[in-house]
């Protein structure tokens, strides 16, 4: 189902401050907060004048939920504070007798003015700081996904670089006592190590593509899931890869919101895992279904499948780097880069030992974009 949503002006936007970092305001506030009062405010009395006696019983609820939305749908303290006062005051002018007046002078209502007050105030507050813990949670967990892949990246990077600098060095010191075997294979072994070099570069590059600010999301347009797979399956055949990929694709077209390059390489990914590590593999299967609401991608081989003490932890690279000394014989940041994009883009992905022998990774994308806004 579709998240409608205004598509605000990047003025309207604009957060500014006063005298603390809670207390945001913008033009967007503005307008979603005094929507609300007046949307209230007309509605209590819609209420009233339909109502036969003229009961006003219910306006306090109907303004305490006005101030609940409005701490909800707006940032900081700012305007649920500001709602509160003023739907209290509004109480006591509008819908209490004698009305139009204000009427400090009844008996009983100081008191029952004061401990509104007091309740629509902190129904603001603690709605409003429930919003910015959870801001918090996904902050802090952004941080720790983008520490971990500084982690892999700098592992990564570190042996390939040794590796060439140790086969150039024994090039250059040794050139005239090698013979032609060894050189060859000192060549191909830099060559090697340079492949994994743009490899890694590549994820570092699909890494910047996804936002950071917010959720980390990407910028998604409609595009034609087949063609980013068979895309994805061209360059691996291009690059030399290992096993043969056989394609099965269905019937229709699935069009699925998505950013086409970090898909592209999210399965470039799979697809030289597969060939990496699908010990006994003889072939790679690549497969597009639609289930209910979403596109699934299914890559898969035939080899000796996973060990299941590493099936918990595929897609952490730190694991990777503590079970294999040689990142060049391991995803690192490969598995954790294709996790990262795809929940980006509001999907799962998922890896598992197939029923009759081999390794599969099922990703799962919806067909529907949720959320209209750009964040990437």
């Amino acid at each position: 189902m579709k998240k409608w949503k205004i598509p605000w002006p990047g003025q309207w936007t604009k957060k500014r401050k006063i005298f603390h970092k809670s207390l945001l305001y913008s033009s967007r506030d503005f307008i979603v907060s005094m929507s609300l009062f007046f949307a209230t405010v007309l509605l209590c009395m819609l209420l009233r004048s339909v109502d036969p006696n003229s009961d006003t019983s219910y306006v306090a609820v109907i303004f305490f939920l006005d101030v609940f939305l409005t701490a909800l749908l707006t940032d900081g303290y700012l305007f649920s504070i500001l709602i509160a006062v003023t739907g209290v005051l509004c109480v006591d002018y509008v819908f209490t007798m004698p009305y139009w007046e204000i009427s400090f002078t009844l008996a009983g209502f100081p008191l029952t003015f004061v401990v509104m007050m007091f309740i629509s105030v902190v129904t603001g507050m603690l709605t409003s700081r429930a919003k910015q813990v959870e801001i918090l949670k996904r902050e802090a967990e952004r941080e720790r996904i983008h520490s971990n892949l500084l982690r892999a990246v700098s592992h990564d990077i570190r042996t390939p670089l040794t590796g060439i600098v140790g086969a150039t060095d024994v090039l250059l010191e040794q050139e005239e006592t090698l013979t032609v075997e060894q050189r060859h294979q000192l060549t191909t072994a830099a060559n090697e190590d340079a492949r994994w070099l743009i490899r890694i570069v590549e994820n570092l590059l699909s890494i910047t593509r996804i936002g950071t600010q917010g959720d980390a999301k990407v910028t998604k347009t409609l595009a034609v899931a087949e063609e980013v797979i068979e895309g994805a399956v061209a360059k691996f055949t291009s690059r030399g890869g290992q096993l043969p990929v056989h394609v099965h694709l269905p019937r229709e077209v699935l069009l699925v919101p998505m950013d086409e390059l970090l898909m592209e390489q999210v399965l470039l990914n799979l697809l030289e895992n597969a060939a990496i590590h699908a010990e006994g593999a003889t072939e790679i299967s690549v497969s597009l279904e639609k289930a209910d609401a979403a596109a699934r991608i299914i890559v898969e081989d035939n080899g000796a499948g996973i060990p299941p003490e590493q099936l918990d932890s595929l897609f952490d690279s730190s694991a990777h780097q503590s079970r294999q000394g040689d990142s060049k014989r391991n995803m690192g940041i490969g598995l954790s880069v294709c996790k990262t994009v795809v929940q980006a883009h509001d999907g799962t992905i998922r890896g598992e030992n197939a029923p009759a022998g081999g390794a599969r990774f099922v990703i799962e994308l919806p067909m529907e974009e949720e959320d209209h806004e750009d964040k990437g």
